[in-house]
This record gives structure tokens, C-alpha cells and sequence, in this order.
């Protein structure tokens, strides 16, 4: 009679490495699809950034552009309130 406990104890412990390993590997699949994608999303809202960026330049530009021309209009209600 031979004894196949401990060879099955083995097999069982090189399956459970593997399953473990490939969990492992897809977890980092995983992870770097989902890098890819947040990185993909930074570099479009960096792009969105600079473009709000400049728009709020040039609007400040007329801002003070409008200001320099001089004093600003009182603002009181109509004459017939």
C-alpha cells in the first residue's frame, strides 16, 4: 500500500499557489487598465484646465480693460421708481 496523502497535500497546496497567482495577475491587470484610464482622464481635464485658464485671462484682460477707460456708472434705480 502506498501513501498518496502527502503528494495530494502537494498537489493541493501547487493549486492553491495558482489560484491565488492568477487572482493576483488579474488583479493587477485590473489596476493597470484602470491607471491607463484615470491617467487618459487627467491629461484631458489638464487640457480642460488650460483652456479655462486662458478664457479667465482674457476676461480679466477686459476687465481691466473696461476699468482703465474710467470710473464705473453709478448704479442707482430709475428715475421713476
Amino acid at each position: 500500500m502506498t501513501d498518496h496523502a502527502p503528494e495530494q497535500a502537494t498537489d493541493q497546496a501547487t493549486d492553491d499557489v495558482t489560484e491565488r497567482l492568477d487572482t493576483l495577475e488579474a488583479h493587477i491587470a485590473h489596476q493597470d487598465q484602470m491607471l491607463q484610464e484615470l491617467s487618459e482622464v487627467m491629461n484631458d481635464q489638464r487640457a480642460e484646465f488650460d483652456l479655462i485658464k486662458a478664457r479667465l485671462a482674457q476676461f480679466l484682460d477686459r476687465i481691466h480693460a473696461v476699468e482703465a477707460q474710467g470710473p464705473a456708472p453709478e448704479n442707482r434705480p430709475p428715475p421713476h421708481w
